[in-house]
């Protein structure tokens, strides 16, 4: 059971230890073809792919030098050490929606803002 349902996984052994992958019910993949924005009449605008394709470069970097939070695991955690000190549990505070934004203005922006300042190595 991973979070609240089960699912079928795949264990197997790497290197020193085990590596445990879930795994999809054909019901939760769909084929390429069905997906009806994929059917092969849009055209790719070229200026478009060549700012996707600058913004994907711009963000390669090894993910061990990403720090991750598994905030799920931060919760349960607090939720658990909570009811061992014999608190009450009250319910989490309720995340705001964030607005939506254009999607292609702030790629522009983010590239545009990676131009002016280089990178700097840690």
């Amino acid at each position: 059971v991973l979070r609240d349902r089960e699912d079928m996984v795949a264990i197997f052994p790497h290197e020193n230890g085990i590596v445990l992958q879930k795994l999809r019910y054909p019901a939760e993949v769909r084929a390429i073809e069905a997906v009806p924005e994929l059917d092969g009449a849009q055209k790719i605008d070229k200026k478009e792919l060549h700012l996707a394709t600058s913004l994907v470069e711009q963000m390669i970097t090894s993910f061990s030098d990403i720090d991750t939070v598994d905030h799920y695991h931060e919760a349960v955690r607090k939720l658990i050490d909570s009811k061992i000190k014999g608190k009450k549990v009250t319910e989490f505070e309720k995340v705001e929606e964030v607005p939506r934004l254009d999607i292609m203005t702030a790629l522009k922006k983010s590239l545009q803002a990676s131009q002016r300042k280089p990178m700097v190595k840690a």
